[in-house]
């Protein structure tokens, strides 16, 4: 596999990742749409995955039509860059890079392993009853009552009313009905894949908060009667006195009731604001926007032939004027005899002279200033040279002045019949945009 793509494709997490975890931190977390949340948070690592590799779309296109005379200014205003001062090739990653990135998974991975086996030698003499769904181990006050896949580990030891361990256990076994040790373990083996991003880190913390949130809820559903499923005070107050017992044996694969984001969950248990679904639908905006500002990345860094051959055109050095350079930039035009280029394979030239400043030179020799007007500036316009080598389309973009256009326009008419240029073998149109200068005559 090509080194600087799968680099760059890793790299190109970054951004995803941390506007999703940005997103539920500042927006959703304080929200009880945990369902959501909870779905937002596990696809989060598909999604920053994912979209590095759609199609991007060609922003710049879309805007040149809006934007063509800005984009004159700009660039004829700009220093033009020599050639001997643009880079031969960009920086490319190096097996080393790939084989550290491997080493970074297989270490936390093997972290990931040990801590699995950890838990399962701690709680696999444990005593255990099976009932329906689930089975309950009893951990004699070596482990805090949690659970992990469909085994609640229970702490015989802890002095709970009727009541309370009810409230407990239910809250337990939201955790097992709903999957969430395996939802951990998904957003672990994540972490590893993505060692290197720090946002990967930051969504199991997250995660584990929804899934507490979600067991709280559904403890409060099935011990709470109608009369007080509105008033669950007794709930937050044995969250927090069970939170207050020193920790005995806690293992950070396990889901447990008292050790687990306390002061949140009593916060969201007594919030009873509703739900405002438009932070729901913000995620779409928002991707969207992540999407298309890394398609006019891409578009503009991406060292493909296309931009390549950009970088050289527009690298020409400029000599002193008169005349001016020559400044070609993307016009998106379609007219009837088919697509006009920017750039191609071989640019249009002069018969038997070859290269771009042959081409500004004649259009100067062929200026005759106006008579009568005394006036110094430049013309801003635009020609193409059609496919068999004819000069057609000319259009002012950026006026001195009637005289001074018209001037323009007979001079761009005089030039010879081009060497068309060529994209694939097949001769196509191709658009120039040139700023023509006049210098005040005495």
């Amino acid at each position: 596999m090509d080194t600087s793509f799968l680099m760059g494709w890793l790299v190109g997490t970054l951004l995803p990742l941390g506007v999703i975890w940005l997103l539920f931190r500042l927006v959703l977390r304080r929200e009880r749409c945990f369902d959501y949340n909870r779905g937002l948070l596990l696809l989060a690592p598909v999604v920053a995955l994912v979209l590095p590799l759609l199609p991007r779309p060609d922003v710049a296109s879309w805007l040149a039509p809006h934007a063509s005379r800005i984009l004159v200014e700009q660039l004829v205003a700009r220093p033009t860059v020599p050639l001997a001062a643009v880079p031969a090739a960009s920086w490319q990653p190096g097996p080393w890079l790939v084989g550290l990135y491997l080493l970074g998974v297989l270490v936390a991975l093997g972290c990931l392993a040990y801590r699995y086996g950890q838990l399962r030698r701690a709680t696999r003499h444990l005593p255990r009853e099976r009932r329906p769904g689930y089975v309950l181990a009893y951990t004699g006050g070596r482990l805090p009552t949690s659970s992990f896949g469909h085994t609640i580990f229970w702490d015989d030891t802890a002095d709970l009313t009727p009541a309370e361990a009810t409230s407990v256990l239910a809250h337990e076994l939201g955790h097992v009905r709903q999957g969430h040790s395996a939802e951990v373990l998904w957003l672990e083996i994540w972490r590893a894949l993505l060692w290197f991003n720090p946002f990967a880190h930051l969504l199991l913390p997250a995660l584990r908060l929804t899934h507490e949130l979600l067991a709280d809820w559904q403890a409060l559903l099935q011990v709470a009667s109608p009369a007080d499923a509105l008033a669950p005070a007794p709930y937050p107050s044995l969250l927090a006195r069970l939170a207050a017992r020193r920790v005995v044996g806690y293992s950070s694969l396990v889901q447990s009731f008292a050790f687990s984001f306390t002061l949140t969950r009593i916060t969201m248990l007594q919030n009873e604001k509703p739900v405002r679904r438009w932070k729901k639908w913000l995620a779409l905006p928002v991707l969207g926007s992540v999407f298309l500002a890394s398609a006019c990345q891409s578009n503009n860094d991406q060292p493909t032939p296309g931009n390549a051959k950009k970088v050289a055109n527009q690298a020409v050095a400029p000599p002193p004027p008169p005349p001016p350079t020559l400044t070609t930039v993307p016009v998106s035009a379609v007219d009837a005899a088919g697509k006009v280029y920017t750039y191609v394979d071989q640019m249009p030239q002069l018969p038997d002279n070859p290269g771009i400043m042959p081409i500004v030179e004649q259009i100067q020799a062929n200026l005759t200033y106006p008579a009568g007007v005394h006036q110094q500036g430049r013309v801003f316009v635009s020609f193409t040279v059609q496919a068999d080598g004819s000069v057609g389309d000319t259009k002012v973009i950026k006026s001195l002045g009637p005289a001074y256009d018209e001037a323009v326009v007979a001079a761009i008419r005089k030039l010879p019949r081009f060497v068309p240029g060529k994209q694939d073998g097949q001769a196509v149109a191709v658009s120039f945009t040139v700023p023509v200068t006049f210098q005040e005559q005495p």
